[in-house]
């Protein structure tokens, strides 16, 4: 991954060749996960999907530790918000260090049969907490998770794509681009990226999973 500016003042980061890796267990992960329910809530799934996440990291000896809700603070001390999933490498040292994920629900269908995209929370509710330092402020990637809750991937990929592409100068992206192939997963239709312009080129790592 390449780092823009003073390759110092980014050294202590989480190691790059985990990434492909994480992206990896986080799907194979899914198809072995007991889904949830239509309605149910990001926090439920997460709880449950982070211990179907250690079950595969074991199987396949994956040497990074597996968090969930914790938290982020700053530099006094305050409490900044919750990772929902966090992953450190067990050969670091420093806590500062880790991947995260934000995990958001996508394409929710209410008791009536009506969906709503969600895709707009995704973006500002998700992805602009790495833009605006609240996660990740020392490094140099993150993660989104999707759980696409009506299994249609192509209207929640494309939902959160315009919704990129609309709000390009808030999240530091040169327009107009939206969701770009993943450099790590090419081809890969579950996994996107975006880079972000900030103190240090920022790259999010999008992986969308359908129920």
């Amino acid at each position: 991954m390449a780092i823009v500016g003073n390759s110092s003042l980014w050294a202590d980061t989480f190691p790059d060749h985990l990434i492909p890796d994480i992206l990896d267990l986080v799907l194979s992960a899914w198809q072995v996960f007991n889904k949830p329910q239509i309605d149910d809530h990001e926090v439920p799934i997460t709880k449950r999907f982070r211990a179907t996440l250690r079950q595969q990291r074991d199987l396949v000896r994956l040497p990074v530790r597996i968090d969930r809700e914790i938290p982020e603070d700053d530099s006094e001390g305050n409490e900044k918000g919750r990772i929902d999933l966090l992953f450190t490498s067990v050969q670091r040292i420093s806590e500062d260090v880790y991947f995260s994920f934000e995990c958001k629900r996508l394409n929710i269908v209410s008791k009536n049969g009506t969906r709503k995209s969600l895709a707009k929370d995704y973006v500002v509710d998700g992805m602009m907490r790495y833009v605006t330092s609240q996660y990740a402020s020392d490094l140099i990637c993150g993660g989104m998770i999707g759980y696409i809750m009506n299994s249609d991937s192509t209207t929640a990929i494309k939902a959160v794509d315009s919704q990129v592409k609309n709000r390009c100068k808030e999240l530091r992206i040169s327009p107009p681009s939206g969701l770009c192939e993943s450099s790590l997963r090419q081809n890969h239709p579950q996994i996107k990226e975006t880079t972000h312009i900030l103190a240090r080129q920022f790259v999010i790592h999008h992986v969308f999973l359908p129920l």
